[in-house]
């Protein structure tokens, strides 16, 4: 209860000094949060930031999955080969220093308007910090494990599961926070450059007309859903591995 209310006190703090500045300004340069919030029920009821949340959720959703699952595959074979792990650290400390955001104008150009360009960028954004965290993870386990479960009788998709999947865990987990963080921004400054929709594209638009109420809603709806993201995936997602991982190691 006590977290509640320090996280509530520091909100409330918030739109006391946000009301406190927009009388200052006309509303039409820079609103307060009673104009915003009377902004997000037109919205809403018209239907279409419904549509805008939902599309950069279905592609945030869809670009994570598949830099996950790639990361962790390519991680736990760079961590098995230290040949590949030799191949592979150069190309990764190249593209890491790389931001995401500089291919999207080509990922435009290449696969046109619409999902497509989206999810790319959300790969890269977000491939680099899991995969690098994962071969940490490999790098950090003890040989003695490995050897017990070989000599245990535990050999290829077995010895993945059994021992490194649950070994790398807690080093994967902080890796698929920060690889999430980035994607969410890279995302919405993709729509923004070139989407055709998406929370990105409604500030975007907005901003191009001049309803500044429309693009601070936009703003708020950023940093809400990815708080939302986080107690509702993020968290759920670290304890429920967290206790397999425990479970897996401990026989």
């Amino acid at each position: 209860m006590r977290k509640w209310g320090i996280g509530f006190t520091a909100v409330l703090f918030v739109l006391i000094i946000w009301t406190g500045v927009s009388t200052q300004f006309a509303s039409y340069i820079f609103p307060g949060p009673i104009d915003v919030f009377h902004e997000g029920i037109k919205q809403w009821e018209k239907g279409e930031i419904q549509n805008h949340i939902l599309l950069s959720l279905k592609r945030l959703v869809t670009g994570f999955l598949i830099s996950a699952i790639l990361a962790f595959l390519i991680g736990i074979l760079a961590g098995v080969s230290r040949w590949f792990k030799d191949f592979l650290t150069p190309l990764v400390t190249y593209f890491q220093a790389t931001p995401p955001m500089a291919w999207a104008p080509l990922l435009i150009i290449v696969l046109g308007l619409g999902d497509a360009p989206m999810i790319a960028v959300i790969i890269i954004a977000s491939f680099f910090p899991i995969l690098i965290n994962v071969m940490q993870g490999m790098d950090m386990i003890p040989s003695s494990h490995i050897q017990a479960a070989k000599t245990l009788g535990a050999k290829g998709w077995k010895l993945g599961i059994f021992v490194y999947l649950p070994e790398i865990i807690p080093a994967a987990i902080s890796g698929i926070y920060v690889g999430f963080a980035i994607s969410w921004r890279s995302l919405v400054a993709a729509e923004m450059i070139g989407g055709n929709a998406g929370i990105g594209y409604f500030i975007a638009f907005n901003g191009q007309i001049g309803n500044t109420t429309s693009v601070l809603l936009g703003i708020i709806l950023i940093g809400f859903l990815a708080l939302l993201m986080d107690y509702v995936f993020l968290k759920p997602l670290y304890n429920r591995f967290a206790k397999w991982a425990s479970r897996t190691a401990n026989g």
